[in-house]
């Protein structure tokens, strides 16, 4: 899948981010991303083995869990990360600041 299809997916069906309603969790550290404290918020939102990752418009990927991860690491601070199961039922955001908020679809 290229990038230009996953930010089509995720326009189409990511929900839009209140931002108010999460609550967020720092998963940064000076030197980038904590990725064992990335990693267990992922794992409480999000079980699917393999992810959509959209960090902007042109950057994108559907990747297996851990590659998943370390593209994430690799591009945080870069835009707004969106990361989704392909079924867009479970979400987590990982903002420029390095805060990361979790959820799932009610029903």
């Amino acid at each position: 899948m290229n990038p230009r299809r996953i930010h089509d997916l995720m326009r189409q069906n990511f929900p839009p981010v209140d931002l108010a309603a999460h609550d967020w969790t720092n998963v940064c550290e000076v030197a980038g991303l904590s990725v064992s404290r990335f990693q267990d918020l992922l794992d409480r939102h999000i079980s699917a083995d393999h992810l959509l990752v959209e960090v902007h418009r042109k950057l994108g990927a559907f990747l297996p869990r851990q590659e998943a991860i370390d593209f994430v690491a690799a591009h945080v601070g870069h835009g707004q990360i969106r990361i989704t199961d392909r079924d867009f039922k479970s979400f987590v955001v990982l903002a420029v600041n390095g805060v990361a908020a979790g959820w799932g679809r009610d029903g």
